[in-house]
């Protein structure tokens, strides 16, 4: 009876440890939808997408009035998102940016009249301070709407390094 009771306490405190390296543990999610209003884009030149509808923010890391995340610690992140195009003559893509260069480019073009989409993920080591957001290719262009969120932009860190 003695040693279960001494494995008993020692099970507890172990327990215990991990809930406090937890609570210690950096907490940094977000999502965001692109926009209420519909249509984004053309544009004459690649435009930086401000996904305005927040839907998720833990930690305050990603910036709603400029469409920008920030890591505030350096770590592993995951990185999402979601495009797409109505019905239309304009091809729809999408890149992401780690701090001022393209680590991904997707598009695809006008489909004889039918929606498109893209979506695609990385994960990317980020040092604290680091940025990273999506911009719009020239002559494309996204849809959204407040009620579907078609066009999304997320992400999270996997684990602190």
């Amino acid at each position: 009876m003695v040693a279960l009771e001494a494995r008993l306490n020692a099970s507890e405190g172990m327990v215990e440890k991990l809930r406090r390296e937890n609570a210690d543990r950096p907490k940094v999610a977000f999502s965001a939808g692109l926009t209420n209003d519909g249509h984004v884009g053309p544009f004459n030149s690649i435009t930086t997408l401000v996904y305005r509808r927040v839907i998720t923010n833990i930690g305050k890391a990603y910036n709603p009035n400029t469409g920008v995340f920030t890591a505030p610690v350096r770590g592993l992140y995951y990185i999402r998102f979601t495009a797409m195009g109505l019905k239309g003559p304009q091809s729809i893509g999408a890149y992401i940016y780690h701090n001022d260069k393209s680590v991904m480019f997707n598009h695809q073009n006008n489909d004889n009249g039918r929606n498109r989409f893209l979506s695609n993920a990385l994960t990317l080591e980020l040092e604290a301070g680091d940025v990273v957001y999506m911009r719009l290719p020239v002559n494309q262009e996204l849809y959204d709407e407040k009620s579907s969120n078609y066009s999304t932009f997320s992400g999270f860190l996997l684990f602190p390094m």
